[in-house]
Parts: structure tokens; C-alpha cells; sequence
């Protein structure tokens, strides 16, 4: 009988211990709730060497940086040994340690020693840091177990060394190292890593700032031991006790303070690494903040500066703003922000209309009184120049003949080539902006423009892939893109660009040989309220802005004024050496072109030339311009066959531009030799081949009113005798278009009064006409 009272009380020991060791098991491995710390981080930023441009308190107001993969050797080293020399041998707990607690403070009666563990530490971190008590250390030996059970030891440290407190509001040896020391954490000397490693001890009593000789004193004591222990010989010692313990915290950067907060609205918490390069983001905030000081003379208050490596489509240099005080909104992000942009889209119609084959750099472009469809723009100098050659068009930013371009290239179809070269700040169908879209009339960010002049760059070489967005970060992966335009077309644009006179002290460059080879283009907003400037480099695109982030316009507000110089000034910084943008020999080729209109040449034209043009989809025209006449035999009249005799007649070749424009040409070209007149015996004989189909008795014009109660339009029509004729309109000396085949064109006035309608032929004939408008209520 006790035999058996034996054996099922054997069986029942090892029944209850199976038990206990089910229980155990299922104690250690019932999951854990991740993350261990429902904490938020801190949002980093580093530049492309790592080096560190902001950070972001986390939401508790802590700097608290995010867990990172590894922790540096010799601040591990001087953590171990410290606060727990067998972390690597223990299940979590280390009894050795606790009995030994126990004894002392039995002995002193007061806890004057503590037998926690790193994991028994990091189980009070994540439960909240609560008081120190028998049950609740009981509650952190359990928990370290099944730490210990669920992660490696290398995690476990991670989450430690990630969270432990440093004094003030840091947590985390990232934040603490950068905080106190200026530097990451693998760069830490042995004295800087043994300062750190004592302050999760006593954080709130001992941190630099707070009790140095107590903190100097363990320090020192750390040291001593590792020595003792052989990390490092005497030397090293003595070294690293003569380190100063500091006595405060570095600020961190704030240069990158607009892209920082960019960025957390996608990132927040996150590390990042940016394509950005730190010297050249301080130096040219520093440049950028000078440059703003003198414009404070004109009420003129912020800037903002975009660099952009376009070889690597990389962004090296970002100044959302300047310093400029709270009054004068200096945390608005000036590159993300929506403003007009002038004529900075004038070089993208310029190559889209080259490489379609619309018009040769050379070519005459019209520069006369505009009207169309209630839209009359006016050159920044308020003169007109008759017909200007549209790579001059382009390097003095002339409206008249860009929105006469848009016209004939079709504003639709430009919106649509600036919507795929990424210009998304446009939510308006095309007619929204109509024609203004050229002068600025739709809205776009600095990022945008910055972006679209990389890729105008970048098409010079049509065997080298484009992004489709530009990188900021270095983890961002983009899909590749078309080239917007081709190599050709993106080459004479920036050698048109090449040629813009320079502002202030860089005016003459050109006759320096150590002069950057730069494409620049500058913009200016109606009143004065933004003003642009872009330009490229052999390696680098910066875009400019200079104005009032509360949109106040102020005289002078001019981008070769305001925002150019301070351009120039960088690009000084990023040399870009001397040579030159290379031409895409294999995509281009060489034409005989008319020298004075820049057409195809014809049989007519006076002065010929070979230019380099790209290979477009269809050919361009031949001169329109240069034709045949004759005259007498002295030259002095012009004549034909009904009224000189043909044996007395001689033929010379002529640039005969429309009326309109000739009458503003030879102003400023004071070569220009217009037609002689005609023969006054000509013309008596002669009947003039434009003739008014309506009006054509009355001369008393009605114009109707609308059911809107807005004043409507009339339809004039005119016929030719020769079919295939171009005949120009104006009305009051406004150019309101071409009509070719049947001669109509939709005339509105709603000025009451005489007027004068001016038609003309590309021959030189024309016809005047004059009538008046009635009043429309007294209808």
C-alpha cells in the first residue's frame, strides 16, 4: 500500500510539475502586443551624406528618433557593462544580481541597489515607468521572460537603446547623440559613449546640464572599467577623461524647416534620407537671407531657392523661405505655394513649336496691336517692333509674339504637352486660360516650374532616361518618362536662352572667357506681385522667387531685378565650368534659311544661310515674305505690264511684310527698304483686288445686344480675287487676325463712334474702310 501511496504521489509531482511547465509555456509564448511602445517618434531628416537638416519634436514633445537596425559597438560595450555584463548569457532575469540586491539593501535597510536586468528595464519602460513595488517588480520579471522569449537578444537591445530616457526630453541614444553631442551615434569617442551610457540610470537627476560633477564622477568610474576590462589602453583613458561633459543641448538645424514640414504631412515619424546636400543647403540659405535683407528697402519681405542636380533629376538645395520674422509669414513654404508665373512657360511653347516644325528659331514672329476675343496684350515696354525672329522674341521675353504663337500652336494643345511635362497646378479645362496662359494667366509652384526646366535640360540627350517625378528622397523610385521634347528642339532653346542680357554687374559676360555657359529665363506676374528667375547650368537648374508670401505687389517687383541677381549670385557657387551645352549632332541638320524672316529660304529671298534645325514631323514654310516685283528702270517706281512698257521693266526682290507690320518694323530696323510706291499712271488703271462684301452701301453699323444684355458681334466679309490670298484684319489699328479662302472675320465694338477697319494682302494691297456704330438702345 505505501508502494502505491508512492507511486501516485510520484505521479502527481510529475503531473503538477507538466502542468507548471505547460503553464509556463503558454505564459511565454501567448503573443505579445507590437509595437512594445505605443509611442510617437520624432520625423528625421538626413542629407544624402548623412548628415543630419531637421528634426520634428514627436507628439508627446519628446525628440525621440525612430528604432534603428544596429547599435554602435562601443557604446553597446560601455552599456553592458554598466547596467548588465551577462545580457547575453541570461533568460531575462539574472538571480546572481537580484540575490545580491536583495542582501545589500536588506543590510542598509533602504534600496540601494538594483538587480534589474536590460529586459526586466525595458518591461518597466513599456508598462508606463510605475512605481516600484513587489508586485509590480514581479510583473516586470514576467514580462522580461517573455520578452526574452518572443525576440532576439539584438531586438531587445534595439527597443532599449531606442527608448531608454537621457535626461530633459530625450529619449533614444540617436536623439541624445545628436542632442548633446552634435554627432550620430557611431561616431561617439569612448568618453562621449560612457557619458551616455550612465544616464538611463538616473535620468531625471544626472544629464548634461544637470549635476556634471555627479555625472563626470560616474562617467569616470565606467571608464576605469573598461580599461580594467582591456577595451582600450591607458592612453585612451587619460583621453577620454579629459573630454568636457557638455553643459547643454545643440540645436538642431532648421535650414530645411519648410521641407521638413513638407514631408511629415507623408513621413511622419520616419527617417529620411534626402537628396539634398547640406553645405550647399546652408550656404545658400545664408546667401538667400542676406539677399532678402536688402530688399526689406522696398517692402519686398521673401524668397525662396530651388536647386536641382538635373544630370541626377536629384534636389541638392531646398529654401522654402527666407528668415524673415513672424509678421511677414516666414513658415510659408514658398516653393509648394501657387503663384503666376510670368513668361516662364514662353522657352516650353518656344521648343514645342520648334519641334513640331510651327517655326525656325530665326523666324519672324508678329509684333503688332493685338486683339482677339476680348484679350489685348501689351509688351513689358509697352512698344511694338513690327515682326521680331523668335529666338529674340524669347531672349527679350516679348508677349505680343508668343501669344500670337499660342494662337497659331493652339492653346489646347499646349495645356496638354504642360500637363504631361508634370504642370498639375492647372484644374481648369484649357478655355479657362485661353491665350493668357503664356503671360501667366494659370497659376504653378516653384517645384513645378523648377521640374519642367530639369526635363527641358535633360532633352538634350535623347538616349538618357527621365524620371517622371524628380527625387527628393533617396528611397523614392520613380517610373521613367518621355522626353517632353526632342533633343534638337530642347538645344536651340537653351541656346536662345543663352542670350538674355544679364542684370547689375553681369552685364558684358559674354566677354569673359571664365563666364558660365548659362540658360536663364526670368518672369513677372501682373502688378508686380511675383517675380521668377530660372537658370541652368552644366549641372545644376536653380529656380529663384522673390515677393510677398502675402501677395502685396511693390514697384520693382521684376524678375531680372529682384529675383535674377540673387539667381546669378548662386550660380556663382555652383560653378558649372565653361563649356557648353552639347548640340545632338545626330538629331539635327542643317537647312538654307531666308536670313531676314528666318523661313525656309525661297527663290526671292535676298540673303541666304545655312542654321542648324532639329528634324521635325513635318517641313517648315518657305519664306512668305520675299517676293518679286518690278520696277522702273531706275528703280524708283513700282509697275506692271498694263501701265510700263515690259521691255523697260526691271525685277528686284523685296521683303514686303503686311502693312501693320512694316509700319512698326521700320522703326527699329532702320535697314529695312520697304517697296517703292507705285506709278501713279498704275494706279489709274489698276483695280484694287480686295472688295467688302458686307457692309458694303451702309456704312451705319448696328452691333446687337445679346439676350444677356451683353454687346454682341457682326460678321464682316470681304472677298479676294486671287483664291489662295492671306488677307490681314484690323480694326482702330488692333490686329484681330488672318483669314485665307473666305474672307470673315467677327467684329465687336461695343464703343459707339466712327472706326476704321484695315484690310491688306501679303502683295501690299489693301483697303480702308470706315463706319460707325450705332447706338445699341436706341435700337
Amino acid at each position: 500500500m505505501k508502494k502505491i501511496l508512492t507511486t501516485i504521489s510520484s505521479h502527481k509531482i510529475k503531473f503538477s510539475f507538466g502542468i507548471l511547465i505547460i503553464a509556463l509555456l503558454v505564459f511565454l509564448s501567448w503573443p505579445i502586443s507590437t509595437p512594445v511602445f505605443d509611442k510617437s517618434y520624432s520625423t528625421v531628416l538626413f542629407d544624402k551624406k548623412d548628415e543630419l537638416l531637421g528634426v520634428k519634436l514627436a507628439e508627446d514633445e519628446i525628440w525621440r528618433f525612430p528604432v534603428t537596425d544596429s547599435i554602435p559597438k562601443r557604446f553597446e560595450t560601455a552599456l553592458l557593462t554598466y547596467e548588465d555584463a551577462y545580457f547575453y548569457q541570461h533568460p531575462g532575469i539574472n538571480p546572481v544580481a537580484i540575490f545580491k540586491a536583495l542582501v545589500e539593501n536588506i543590510q542598509e535597510g533602504r534600496v540601494v541597489r538594483g538587480g534589474s536586468t536590460l529586459s526586466m528595464q525595458l518591461a518597466r519602460m513599456a508598462d508606463g515607468n510605475q512605481t516600484r513595488t513587489i508586485p509590480q517588480k514581479i510583473k516586470e520579471i514576467g514580462m522580461a521572460l517573455r520578452y526574452e522569449w518572443h525576440f532576439s537578444k539584438e531586438e531587445l537591445l534595439n527597443l532599449y537603446v531606442s527608448h531608454a530616457p537621457f535626461g530633459s526630453n530625450i529619449e533614444g541614444l540617436s536623439a541624445a547623440s545628436w542632442r548633446y553631442f552634435g554627432r550620430k551615434s557611431s561616431e561617439l569617442s569612448w568618453g562621449e559613449a560612457a557619458t551616455l551610457a550612465v544616464l538611463p540610470n538616473q535620468p531625471s537627476i544626472i544629464y548634461p546640464g544637470r549635476n556634471t560633477q555627479s555625472l563626470e564622477r560616474k562617467r569616470n568610474q565606467l571608464l576605469a572599467k573598461l580599461m580594467q576590462e582591456g577595451y582600450f589602453d591607458s592612453t585612451t583613458f587619460r583621453l577620454a577623461k579629459s573630454e568636457k561633459i557638455p553643459q547643454g543641448q545643440y540645436i538642431f538645424p532648421k535650414e530645411t524647416q519648410h521641407l521638413l514640414h513638407e514631408l511629415q504631412t507623408k513621413n511622419t515619424g520616419k527617417i529620411m534620407k534626402s537628396t539634398l546636400d547640406r553645405h550647399l543647403q546652408e550656404r545658400i540659405s545664408e546667401m538667400a537671407d542676406a539677399y532678402s535683407q536688402n530688399m526689406k528697402t522696398n517692402e519686398i519681405h521673401n524668397a525662396a531657392v530651388l536647386v536641382m542636380d538635373w544630370r541626377t533629376e536629384e534636389v541638392v538645395a531646398y529654401v522654402g523661405n527666407v528668415a524673415t520674422g513672424d509678421e511677414h509669414q516666414q513658415d510659408v513654404d514658398i516653393i509648394q505655394a501657387r503663384r503666376s508665373p510670368g513668361s516662364l512657360l514662353k522657352p516650353f511653347l518656344y521648343a514645342h513649336a520648334i519641334d513640331k516644325g510651327i517655326i525656325s528659331p530665326q523666324q519672324m514672329l508678329p509684333d503688332i496691336p493685338l486683339f482677339y476675343e476680348g484679350f489685348s496684350p501689351k509688351n513689358f515696354d509697352h512698344n511694338y517692333y513690327g515682326a521680331v525672329k523668335a529666338d529674340q522674341a524669347l531672349a527679350r521675353s516679348l508677349n505680343i509674339p508668343f501669344v500670337t504663337l499660342l494662337k497659331d500652336y493652339g492653346y489646347e494643345a499646349f495645356y496638354h504637352e504642360l500637363k504631361q511635362m508634370g504642370f498639375y497646378s492647372m484644374q481648369q479645362p484649357p478655355l479657362h486660360y485661353g491665350l493668357s496662359m503664356i503671360l501667366g494667366g494659370a497659376d504653378i509652384s516653384l517645384w513645378e516650374i523648377a521640374s519642367m526646366y530639369v526635363k527641358l535640360a535633360r532633352s538634350i540627350n535623347s538616349n538618357q532616361k527621365s524620371k517622371a517625378e524628380i527625387s527628393l528622397l533617396k528611397s523614392d523610385e520613380s517610373e521613367t518618362a518621355k522626353h517632353p521634347v526632342s533633343a534638337g528642339a530642347a538645344w536651340l532653346t537653351l541656346k536662345a536662352m543663352k542670350d538674355l542680357a544679364r542684370p547689375g554687374e553681369e552685364t558684358g559676360w559674354e566677354q569673359f572667357g571664365s563666364a558660365q555657359n548659362i540658360a536663364w529665363k526670368t518672369g513677372t506676374s501682373f502688378g508686380f506681385r511675383d517675380a521668377w528667375a530660372v537658370g541652368i547650368n552644366q549641372q545644376y537648374t536653380v529656380a529663384v522667387w522673390t515677393g510677398n508670401a502675402d501677395g502685396e505687389g511693390r514697384p520693382g517687383l521684376i524678375g531680372v531685378r529682384t529675383a535674377a541677381p540673387l539667381l546669378f549670385q548662386i550660380l556663382k557657387l555652383l560653378n558649372g565650368g565653361e563649356e557648353d551645352f552639347p548640340m545632338p549632332v545626330r538629331e539635327m541638320k542643317t537647312r538654307d534659311f531666308c536670313v531676314e524672316t528666318g523661313y525656309l529660304a525661297g527663290d526671292y529671298c535676298n540673303k541666304k544661310s545655312k542654321y542648324y534645325v532639329n528634324v521635325p514631323p513635318k517641313m517648315l514654310e518657305i519664306c512668305p515674305f520675299h517676293q518679286q516685283i518690278f520696277v522702273t528702270n531706275d528703280g524708283d517706281k513700282r509697275v506692271n505690264s498694263n501701265c510700263y512698257p515690259v521691255s523697260r521693266m526691271k525685277s528686284e526682290n523685296y521683303l514686303l511684310l503686311p502693312p501693320a507690320q512694316s509700319r512698326y518694323y521700320k522703326k527699329y530696323n532702320t535697314d529695312f527698304k520697304e517697296a517703292p510706291e507705285w506709278l501713279s499712271a498704275c494706279l489709274q488703271n489698276r483695280k484694287n483686288p480686295i472688295q467688302m462684301v458686307y457692309p458694303r452701301h451702309s456704312t451705319s453699323i448696328l452691333i446687337p445686344m445679346e439676350l444677356e444684355g451683353e454687346i454682341g458681334s457682326a460678321i464682316f466679309e470681304a472677298a479676294h480675287q486671287n483664291s489662295e490670298a492671306t488677307v490681314f484684319w484690323y480694326l482702330d489699328d488692333q490686329y484681330l487676325g488672318k483669314t485665307k479662302g473666305t474672307h470673315q472675320m467677327e467684329i465687336n465694338s461695343n464703343r459707339e463712334g466712327k472706326h476704321k477697319l484695315y484690310l491688306a494682302d501679303s502683295e501690299g494691297e489693301y483697303l480702308s474702310f470706315t463706319f460707325e456704330v450705332v447706338d445699341n438702345k436706341s435700337s
